[in-house]
């Protein structure tokens, strides 16, 4: 009995570290052919994730693949209109422009998102031309590409633990990343996080020195890359009024079902 009563204990502790460790994930994009199977799991690991996200990329659904990385980013951050208002309209199916969606609330691990993004971009290029382009951006400088990239990597800093900071911070990135795919005609956008704390950010740091491969596996920039942006100077940060529908304050996830108490992975291709 007390066997029983520990292992119980054992399994339930083991669940609940878990989805400490765990971070959601978004894929949206402008093309149909992310369709697929959903994988029906109360928690899937990095590893199960990215081998249904590179079988989905291969594809070739778009001309243009962002990474976005945010640290400290939580399901409710992405649920909350008034901090991510843009991500939300279109995740909602208001913008006709996206066609597929993929949301996953826990995720435990990295994912490893440029990885998948760069294999999808040699592979597809084999079927045209053999070069290819990568650019990495600072979230925080508002940059916007004057020239066609096949990946962007978008990475952000860690988001404050202060509800006012961290509300200004998404929405500042939200704003960010609105501008940048309203410049694009064609893209796939992989979300990712993972979670965050203040006592890791110098051991991250570190790490990151130890192994710029797993940040700068891509091409070298060219020396005139300054040159093809420009700042964007005229986005701002706008509020979007959801009064005109009731459900607009409904949590993203439940709204849309995406998920289901059983189901907190699931695919939806938008007609």
């Amino acid at each position: 009995m007390l066997l029983r009563y520990l292992s119980a204990a054992a399994l339930a502790l083991a669940s609940a570290n878990a989805f400490k460790d765990a971070s959601p994930f978004v894929l949206y994009s402008t093309s149909h052919r992310l369709e697929g199977k959903s994988l029906d799991a109360n928690i899937i690991s990095a590893q199960a994730l990215e081998k249904s996200v590179e079988h989905r990329l291969q594809n070739c659904p778009s001309d243009t693949y962002i990474v976005v990385s945010q640290p400290g980013i939580s399901t409710s951050d992405l649920t909350v209109s008034k901090s991510t208002p843009h991500l939300r309209r279109r995740l909602s199916g208001k913008d006709d422009s996206v066609k597929s969606i993929m949301a996953v609330k826990n995720v435990v691990g990295d994912v490893h998102a440029r990885v998948l993004a760069l294999a999808a971009v040699r592979d597809c290029n084999k079927q045209g031309t053999p070069s290819w382009s990568s650019l990495l951006l600072d979230g925080e400088k508002g940059e916007i590409p004057t020239k066609h990239f096949d990946m962007i990597a978008v990475r952000f800093p860690e988001l404050p633990t202060a509800h006012d900071d961290r509300e200004s911070a998404l929405l500042q990135a939200d704003s960010y990343l609105n501008s940048l795919l309203e410049s694009l005609d064609s893209y796939t956008v992989l979300y990712t996080s993972r979670p965050w704390s203040r006592t890791d950010a110098a051991s991250d740091h570190a790490a990151e020195s130890q192994h710029p491969e797993q940040y700068e596996m891509d091409e070298p920039y060219p020396s005139n890359m300054h040159t093809d942006l420009k700042r964007d100077l005229n986005s701002h940060v706008s509020r979007a009024s959801n009064a005109s529908n009731p459900q607009d304050g409904l949590p993203l996830f439940e709204k849309y079902q995406f998920l289901s108490p059983g189901t907190p992975y699931l695919t939806r291709s938008l007609s």
